[in-house]
């Protein structure tokens, strides 16, 4: 009997995969200036990660004092 994928795939593979959407998956969180319309973060994860440890992740990279408005998630 023949193996589908070798092991070495499977890793590579489990690094995008969700199982929730049983698809390979690539998040991008983007936070915008409103009134400027600059991008303060652009923010790139694999796989299944909360919105929000993807934000906390990427904390330093906002300006101090910043009003940020964001959704539950």
């Amino acid at each position: 009997m023949r193996l589908k994928y070798q092991f070495k795939d499977l890793k590579k593979q489990k690094k995008s995969y969700s199982g929730k959407k049983k698809a390979h998956t690539f998040k991008v969180q983007a936070l915008i200036h409103s009134k400027t319309e600059k991008i303060l973060s652009l923010c790139m994860s694999k796989g299944a990660v909360h919105d929000f440890e993807l934000f906390k992740s990427h904390l330093h990279l906002i300006p101090k004092n910043s009003f940020i408005l964001a959704d539950k998630g």
